[in-house]
């Protein structure tokens, strides 16, 4: 019977623990990466879904606070001519508001752009009543009374989301509503703005869901039905995170969640925002992940076998010397022992696992790589959401042009009663320029001397109770020019007060029939 040698044993010792230890670590290693990638991969969704809702939350604010200053204005105009110079400029400003109009308190359309529905009776309409009511914002809808008369140019149907705020005369007295249909398609342009680059390189979808469960905005398949599952019930309960879901087409889904929370005084309509990608494209990384660790880890063991092989070599050859030197003793040779070289051979071994940690490190390296690639997936989040600021901007820059073609008068007042914004058609009423006048005391610069002092009251008054009576209202008030002429004019005064605003705005007037008594 053939013994193997002490050689063999510890090379065969050697290339069974070479192989069980770097298949474990490379278990191990791969097990804790695909775990890590998966989390990454399901946060993404996640934050995608949050920066969709924001920014429909921010988007859906400025038609909120552009309307309503556009209400603020129109209260008190009997003109409807003016009226409808006024809304068509709103619409020009911004193409997305299909319809604007304005009603009596009846609910019968007094003035509208392109005199559509001029005399029509809209009291029934959700969005009259809900502004009577004093909720100014309404869910996406079917057109039903503009559908023939806007067409609709393509095969899906026109849908709006309503705005509408009540108007008021002097006395405070409600005349009628402002009311404006925003079409749907605007959110179209948010998802291509979000989407088309994260498109280029994987395919993901996104849903908006009503409160209902209604798809408003998602793949065609599944618009307008009501949607049954988890992450929309979880996102109802306003819950922001990932799933593992099966949808009613038969795929399993990894789904971001989240749920809109309005933006300043937006108080929002409880969409349900989700982005979802199929399973098997969303963890197509971890699968990539999961061959190339496998065959590292072959190759390694592999790499460590041979290893294994030339150091049992070397650990047995300071014996076989010896057993040459015994058998040249035996053989009545003067033989003289060589100086033994374990020690060295010990070294070796160690430098062998010092590969094997080399062979960890460059497993450690691919994982630095990969956690590099999710931060640059995080700098490119950062530059959408620096995207998304500048289309913030823009819409403050669209509400600024709004004022600056107003035809009457602007003047925007801090709280400490400096003025910061000043149109064009204050700059012709009073004959000083915007840059002349910002940051000025616009009691220094438009009050005549006895008024400086009541001024400085009513301020006082505002700042020690907060409140404004002087808002809201039709006044008549003197005031002077650049050449210190004095004059009559009606003004009103406006009050926005929020965490992020904090402002008196005032549309003022000459008048040109002398005072009532």
């Amino acid at each position: 019977m053939r013994r193997f040698s002490l050689g063999a044993w510890l090379a065969i010792a050697f290339t069974v623990l070479s192989l069980l230890l770097t298949l474990s670590l490379t278990l191990f290693s791969d097990r804790a990466a695909s775990n890590q990638v998966r989390e990454a991969i399901g946060a993404n969704l996640t934050e995608l879904a949050q920066q969709t809702a924001s920014r429909l939350d921010r988007s859906m604010f400025e038609r909120y606070r552009e309307v309503r200053l556009i209400a603020q204005r129109l209260s008190g105009h009997t003109d409807f001519g003016a009226v409808r110079g006024e809304i068509e400029a709103l619409q020009k400003s911004y193409p997305h508001y299909a319809w604007i109009g304005v009603t009596d308190t009846a609910g019968v359309v007094r003035t509208a752009t392109r005199g559509m529905l001029e005399g029509v009776d809209v009291s029934a309409r959700p969005w009259f009543r809900n502004a009577m009511d004093g909720h100014p914002m309404g869910d996406v809808h079917d057109a039903v009374l503009l559908a023939q008369l806007l067409g609709t140019p393509g095969s899906e149907p026109m849908r709006f989301v309503d705005i509408a705020f009540p108007l008021t005369d002097a006395a405070g007295q409600t005349t009628g509503v402002l009311g404006v249909h925003l079409s749907w398609n605007w959110a179209s342009e948010i998802q291509d703005a979000i989407f088309t680059p994260v498109s280029r390189h994987r395919s993901v979808d996104l849903l908006i869901v009503s409160t209902t469960g209604a798809v408003l905005l998602g793949p065609e398949d599944l618009q307008g039905t009501v949607l049954k599952v988890p992450s929309v019930e979880a996102a109802g309960r306003g819950e922001s995170g990932q799933a593992t879901e099966t949808w009613p087409d038969g795929q399993r889904y990894l789904v971001g969640h989240t749920r809109d929370n309005g933006f300043d005084t937006y108080a929002g309509l409880g969409w349900r925002v989700l982005v979802r990608q199929t399973l098997d494209e969303a963890y197509a990384p971890v699968n990539q992940l999961h061959r190339r660790m496998l065959l590292g880890g072959i190759a390694a063991a592999l790499l460590f076998s041979l290893l294994g092989w030339l150091v049992a070599r070397l650990i047995t050859r300071p014996l076989l010397d010896l057993t040459d030197v015994a058998r040249g003793i035996e053989a009545g040779y003067a033989v003289k022992a060589p100086t033994t070289a374990a020690y060295r051979e010990v070294a070796m071994l160690g430098n062998a696992f010092n590969s094997l940690v080399k062979g960890l490190q460059a497993n450690e390296a691919a994982l630095r790589q990969n956690h590099a690639a999710l931060e640059r997936r995080v700098s490119e989040r950062t530059a959408e959401l620096r995207e998304t600021v500048d289309d913030l901007r823009a819409n403050e820059e669209r509400v600024q042009t709004v004022i600056d073609s107003a035809q009457e008068a602007f003047i925007g007042i801090d709280f400490d009663g400096c003025i910061t914004d000043w149109n064009a058609a204050a700059e012709t009423l009073f004959g000083w320029k915007r840059q002349e006048v910002r940051g000025e005391s616009l009691a220094d610069t438009i009050l005549p001397e006895r008024y400086h002092i009541a001024f400085v009251k009513a301020l006082a008054h505002f700042h020690t109770t907060g409140q404004a009576p002087f808002t809201g209202r039709l006044l008549r008030r003197t005031v002077v020019d650049r050449q210190g002429r004095e004059m009559e004019v009606e003004m009103k005064i406006g009050l926005i007060h929020t965490s992020e605003l904090q402002l008196f705005s005032a549309f003022v007037r000459p008048v040109t029939e002398p005072p009532s008594h």
